[in-house]
């Protein structure tokens, strides 16, 4: 036992043995002996150790002596607690003994030794650190929230009769490492300075390193491209090869703590034009696209603006993906100027240019003009546009236009007449194609001595100064054709054209020229018939055509008396004289000789020939021929024969007639065969010529597809192929492979593919098929097509052919239900003729 404890206790025995003192006094004064408020908690030698106190109380008649353990104790791991900055904290503090401590509080001891209490929960709920009672024998110390200033000491409090008991804790604050707002991605703007930040948060401070690309930054790498800092790394100058994988690393010895933080590091680049706007001219009521195109790095995006005022995308205004502004039905307002943006975290540039509304011509004034032979006769045509239209006359069905001249559209020349005397006349200049005037130089007279005969006076034109075209006065819009003098040879229809850069109009006004009944030479003089049996002939329509305005009546006379059994159709009148034209009817016959046949192709299943007329003097022409055929061995009782109608579209000879070719199919492979022809007529069939023998060839793989579909789809995602086969070798198709492929060309001359995607094949059943539609495919892109047919031999020689998509949009793929089916539409020409006056006879 402590010596000083041993000599406290025998005095007070001595004091209460000698009756001095009471047993209660007696065991009072032991408590007073042993107020230790002075002494330090963790003094040995008194009998603290740690806030606790051991001793004995000696005891008397009526009490046992007593030992005294009292204590109070702060309940850690350690004397010295960590605590996470911003976390919540408890500490607890508990008395014990006999008898326990009670009172228990807790105070803050500052480094000059001072103390400050810290209020109860109760007393101060917002206050960050409070202390919280649980029970007399547990205190809590509560931290609301570390924070960087609640690190220190912190001492538990607790009391007995003039005893203090204490215990005391020191809170140590960190700081976790975190990397804050630091960004996983970042950017830079080549050929500058960039840092790449790292926020790096604890307590301690940490110490950072950096990694690129796997490889470690340190002083002997460092150079002059990087500069270390606690917050980032400054790379210069930067170029496309700093672009990568950078990792921040913070490391705390101290805590034993390593965290990393990855970063995308990216080079921008900003943007560079492509394709600059400029100035665009679009057609009102048609749709427009205005170019705008940058390169950068990210790409940039785009904005547009008609003068100040921002385009915000509708139904009517589209940016599309690359930049371009597209405006639907343009009108007249959505002319002016316009700003495209081309923007991306490196940079922007911006770009101006104007958008000019075209308006189509549009011919707003022209009158036809009736007018008595030899009068004047004026057309005027007026029309508007933007720009201005220019107006420009011709005849119907002729090439050339006249010409706006001076004066009039007329140039002055000097010409002589029989007499030997020279005057002035005016010509009309034209324009040849290649911009030059055409100059006839050859002198037209007109008069007495040179009318024909067979015409009555006033049917030609008297010279080609007859027509003049010129501005009318004060309207810079409307342009006049005056004919002058008008004749005959000026009925007819005359075309206006106004034509400006956003298209062309064109209308029609005719002049007409009143005068009397007129059978030209081209009018037909002869008319032949046949006999059908012995006694009854073929009937004939003799047909009367002529010429006059205003239209003609006429009558028939046979033999010079009118046609008695019919009803006098014609009357020949007006007050523009009379014509009378004679006619003859004649017999005429079928054809006499036999066409001239001709072997041209040979196939294992059809033949072609070339069929001519036969070389005669008929009055009717052959209109067709018949061909027969039959196995060389066969009569021609039982030959086949085909009919085949002569068209004008087929070509002449070397001696001017027309050649026929045909085809005889249904052929046998590898077989023998004769051919023989007739020519047709109105009249009948007339002689078989001599025949021909020709062996098919043997069955072979078919021929070559012919494709018959334009090289431009008219659809952006699709196209049509239609072909013929001109022969099946001797043996049904059994099957098309069709395959294609998406090319891209170069740009020299002649283009080269340079690049192209995996084919697409499909296999095509016959019988029937000769169309397929290909599909899926990209608008206004280029294409590679390969068709092989093939029969049991094998396949033909491939078909390729180059196709080119339409522009516009790619639909949604629909779904596919079945296989592609062609479609085929008819188209229908409609040609108005103008007719004369026709009178016909039935014999």
């Amino acid at each position: 036992m402590n010596p000083m404890l041993l000599c406290l206790s025998l005095v007070s025995i001595l004091n209460f043995a000698a009756g001095q003192l009471s047993p209660e006094e007696y065991r009072q004064q032991q408590l007073r002996d042993f107020n230790f408020q002075n002494i330090a908690p963790n003094d040995p030698s008194r009998g603290f150790q740690g806030g606790r106190f051991t001793g004995l109380i000696p005891g008397d008649g009526r009490n046992p002596a007593q030992m005294i353990d009292s204590r109070v104790e702060v309940i850690a791991s350690s004397k010295r607690l960590e605590m996470a900055l911003l976390k919540g904290g408890i500490v607890s503090c508990r008395s014990a003994g006999t008898p326990a401590p009670t009172s228990l509080t807790w105070v803050r001891v500052h480094p000059d030794g001072a103390t400050e209490d810290i209020p109860l929960r109760t007393q101060s709920p917002r206050s960050n650190v409070r202390v919280e009672p649980v029970s007399q024998s547990e205190i809590r110390l509560d931290f609301a929230r570390i924070r960087e200033e609640d690190s220190g000491r912190y001492r538990c409090m607790g009391f007995l009769p003039q005893m203090e008991f204490k215990d005391e804790i020191e809170i140590i604050t960190f700081q976790e490492i975190n990397f804050g707002l630091t960004k996983a991605t970042q950017y830079g703007r080549i050929y500058t300075d960039a840092k790449i930040y790292c926020d790096v948060d604890s307590i301690p401070v940490a110490d950072v390193s950096w990694e690129f690309n796997g490889a470690t930054v340190n002083n002997e790498n460092l150079g002059d491209k990087f500069d270390i800092a606690q917050d980032g790394i400054l790379v210069k100058n930067l170029t496309l090869e700093d672009e990568g994988e950078y990792l921040c690393r913070a490391v705390v010895l101290s805590r034993n703590k390593n965290e990393r933080f990855p970063i995308h590091f990216i080079v921008t680049i900003p943007p560079t034009w492509l394709r600059e706007p400029f100035l665009t001219e679009g057609v009102r009521g048609q749709d427009i696209t205005m170019p705008c195109e940058a390169g950068g790095k990210p790409a940039p995006d785009y904005l547009w603006f008609k003068g100040t005022m921002g385009i915000t995308p509708n139904d009517r205004y589209q940016v599309l993906a690359g930049g371009d502004l597209r405006i639907r039905g343009l009108t007249a307002a959505d002319g002016g100027l316009y700003r495209c943006v081309a923007r991306n975290m490196a940079g922007e540039l911006s770009k101006s240019a104007e958008l000019i509304v075209l308006e189509p011509p549009r011919i707003i004034e022209l009158q036809n003009r009736t007018v008595d032979i030899g009068e004047d006769a004026l057309l005027v045509c007026e029309a508007t546009g933007n720009p201005t239209p220019t107006i420009k006359w011709r005849k119907i069905n002729e090439y050339k236009f006249y010409n706006t001249g001076s004066p009039q559209g007329m140039k002055k020349r000097e010409v002589g007449d029989r007499a030997g005397d020279s005057h002035d006349v005016y010509t009309p200049i034209e324009l040849q194609p290649d911009g030059y005037e055409d100059v006839d130089d050859v002198d037209v007279h007109a008069g007495e001595d040179g009318a024909d005969e067979d015409e009555p006076a006033g049917l030609t034109s008297k010279n080609p100064d007859d027509i003049e075209v010129y501005m009318m006065e004060g309207r810079d819009n409307a342009l006049a054709l005056r004919v002058r003098s008008a004749q005959r040879v000026h009925l007819s229809n005359y075309t206006c054209f106004a034509e400006n850069k956003a298209g062309i109009d064109e209308k029609n006004a005719k002049i007409e020229v009143r005068f009397q009944p007129y059978f030209g030479p081209q009018a037909i003089r002869v008319f032949y018939t046949w006999m059908i049996t012995e006694n009854r002939g073929a009937p004939v329509n003799l047909t009367c055509f002529p010429e006059a305005f205003p239209h003609p009546a006429m009558t028939w006379r046979r033999h010079g008396a009118p046609v008695a059994d019919m009803e006098p159709l014609y009357k020949v009148y007006g007050t523009y004289g009379t014509s009378n034209l004679r006619v003859t009817l004649m017999r005429a016959y079928s054809p006499r000789q036999a066409p001239i046949l001709s072997i041209n192709q040979i196939y294992p299943d059809a033949i072609d020939l070339a069929m001519a007329p036969p070389v005669e003097d008929n009055v009717l022409n052959v209109t067709g021929y018949r061909v027969y055929w039959k196995r060389q061995n066969d009569q021609w009782e039982s030959a086949r024969s085909a009919t085949f109608m002569i068209d004008q579209q087929d070509p002449l000879d070397r001696n001017g007639f027309r050649l026929t070719r045909v085809r005889v199919e249904g052929l046998e492979p590898g077989t023998p065969y004769e051919f023989a022809g007739t020519a047709l007529n109105s009249a009948g069939e007339g002689t078989r010529s001599t025949a021909i023998s020709r062996r098919t060839s043997e069955a072979s793989a078919p021929q070559p597809a012919e494709v018959k579909s334009r090289m431009d789809s008219q659809y952006p995602d699709k196209y049509l192929l239609r072909w013929v086969v001109t022969s099946n070798g001797g043996s049904p198709i059994n099957k098309y492979m069709i395959r294609w492929r998406k090319i891209n060309f170069s740009n020299t001359i002649p283009p080269e593919i340079v690049g192209h995607t995996p084919w697409q094949t499909v296999s095509v059943e016959p019988p029937g098929n000769d169309e397929y539609k290909v599909d899926d495919l990209e608008p206004q892109s280029d294409y590679e097509l390969e068709m092989v047919a093939y029969n049991r031999i094998g396949g033909s020689a491939p078909t390729r052919i180059q196709f080119k998509t339409a522009y516009g949009t790619k639909p949604p793929r629909p779904d596919r239900v079945g296989a592609a089916v062609g479609q085929s539409c008819n188209q229908v020409l409609l040609a108005s003729v103008a007719l004369l006056s026709t009178a016909r006879l039935w014999l």
